[in-house]
């Protein structure tokens, strides 16, 4: 979807033209078997840490082959991070760039396929735009059915801190954390026509939608998007929160995964992890070492 650049009281003149034609079914093709609940490997505080590893990097259209996908457009990129500043979670973040207008980047999550829209009551996630760039930073997309099981009905669902200016404006240099749920007050957008939302240029909110469409369903991926129209924009994300039925799941970005207890330096697993510095442990002991020394 694309990432829109103007104010809500112009964003009909000049609305950014669209971009490929949505799938009818983003997972047709696809391996996945989704399940439909939240992510199992959350640590006690409802965390899940996304590094590259556990992602697959495919070109944009193509059916997912891994429960986190990257696509990307032209000349697109993203990449697992340190920093910038001090992220709001771990040690990292995961940076978007598209040089041209053309390009598109975005990182999908499809572990909530099947889940409905009325179970979700809570988003968010954090962005920092790189000082000297466009008035942008990336959105939040869901893939949905409003249809359910019925036939027709796909969308892209956007959710752009642009157009919710009770939260603050975008600004450089800093990080920033946007409530896309806001209570069922924060300000959306559908790619297609939908009851409550019958075009691109239509922005409401949440409960609007989620009234309207009482069947609508999680059909393909959830997560942040980079889209065309912002060229030489630069801006990581980090803290991709859903909340659905009582339950929270918080996705962070790290360029690496940091030792955090004593269990997990277990088994072989100090190999996979790091201290905060992004520096290899030389073995078990050694990751054991370092957690001690963090109580």
């Amino acid at each position: 979807m694309n990432v829109r650049t103007t104010p809500l009281a112009a964003a009909a003149a000049l609305a950014l033209a669209a971009c490929a034609t949505d799938p009818a079914s983003p997972v047709a093709g696809s391996t996945l078997k989704p399940t439909g609940r939240l992510a199992l490997a959350m640590n006690e505080a409802g965390s899940v840490v996304v590094t590259e590893d556990d992602i697959a990097r495919q070109a944009e259209n193509t059916p997912p082959t891994n429960n986190w996908v990257l696509y990307t457009r032209a000349a697109g990129n993203a990449t697992f991070r340190s920093g910038p500043a001090t992220p709001p979670a771990g040690v990292g973040s995961l940076e978007f760039v598209t040089p041209t207008g053309a390009d598109k980047v975005y990182l999908f999550n499809y572990d909530h396929v099947q889940a409905t829209l009325a179970s979700i009551t809570g988003m968010g996630y954090s962005t920092y735009r790189a000082a000297g760039e466009a008035q942008q930073v990336a959105a939040l997309n869901l893939q949905v059915d409003v249809n359910g099981a019925a036939a027709g009905g796909f969308t892209t669902l956007v959710f752009e801190p642009v157009y919710n200016t009770l939260q603050g404006a975008v600004v450089s240099g800093q990080w920033q954390s946007w409530d896309a749920y806001s209570g069922g007050n924060a300000i959306w957008w559908s790619s297609n026509p939908i009851p409550g939302a019958p075009n691109r240029d239509t922005f409401v909110s949440w409960n609007t939608i989620k009234q309207n469409n009482p069947d609508a369903v999680i059909v393909g991926g959830v997560g942040v998007n980079q889209g065309s129209g912002n060229n030489a924009l630069t801006t990581a994300v980090d803290n991709f929160t859903l909340a659905r039925s009582g339950e929270t799941v918080t996705y962070n970005f790290e360029p690496y995964r940091v030792a955090a207890n004593v269990e997990s330096c277990k088994n072989g697993g100090w190999m996979s992890l790091k201290d905060s510095e992004g520096d290899s442990f030389k073995n078990q002991g050694d990751c054991v070492s370092y957690v001690a020394s963090k109580r």
